[in-house]
């Protein structure tokens, strides 16, 4: 069993617990944005994260960082992004990437951040994390498949829509994006509805209802 105590997305979350329309029973929210970006030889050479926490995640996180680091928020939220990148590693980040179904992982990002932002007049966390690819990996004539999930824990990672997912390409390339939502079965639904809010082993639960992104390149004027 993965020792779910190193994430710092689980210290906290078992406080919040609601019933997203689905019917299943995670134990936070949170809204992604992703870009990939490609150089001019129509390589992949790095990945964008952002992370948006739901807002009553947010709220209890940002009270209990100010009181654990006993500091400004600005620099109590740079100690906690530091930690919550420490203990995301172990795990990839969250994040399985597959070109051609070959795996690539993501290594440490270069930099990141944790600051509150505004939105419809409430506050809410957003981790952003920038990943600079260690190898180019060539995009034109390949399949991308991206998902984000927490492989011990249940938490709804969604993009929303396709328009949260963006690739900054060169000129060059042409690329497509797909967003596809988990076939979930009534049988795994209900065994998510029966959970625990403070249960950590929810045997892969967050892989079963990931989302998945599908992108497609090809180079200008060729067709596959």
């Amino acid at each position: 069993m993965m020792v779910i105590q190193k994430s710092i997305l689980a210290c906290c979350i078992g406080w919040v617990t609601m019933i997203p329309p689905c019917g299943a029973h995670p134990h936070n929210w949170v809204t992604m944005r992703s870009e990939f970006v490609a150089n001019d030889e129509g390589e992949l050479i790095a990945v964008n994260q952002t992370w948006r926490f739901d807002f009553f995640f947010s709220a209890i996180l940002i009270a209990e960082t100010v009181n654990e680091w006993q500091q400004p928020l600005p620099k109590a939220l740079e100690f906690e992004a530091r930690r919550m990148i420490q203990n995301l590693a172990p795990y990839q980040y969250f994040s399985v990437l597959l070109v051609n179904e070959r795996e690539l992982q993501l290594p440490a990002p270069d930099h990141y951040a944790l600051q509150v932002v505004k939105a419809e007049g409430q506050e809410f966390l957003e981790l952003t994390m920038h990943f600079q690819m260690t190898q180019p990996t060539v995009l034109a004539g390949s399949t991308v498949s991206w998902s984000v999930y927490d492989p011990t824990y249940y938490i709804a990672y969604s993009h929303e829509h396709a328009d949260n997912v963006t690739i900054r390409q060169a000129s060059n390339l042409s690329c497509s994006k797909q967003l596809k939502l988990p076939k979930l079965t009534e049988e795994l639904i209900a065994y998510a509805f029966s959970l625990d809010q403070t249960e950590r082993d929810t045997d892969g639960l967050g892989r079963a209802f990931a989302e998945k992104i599908l992108i497609v390149c090809e180079r200008q004027g060729e067709s596959r």
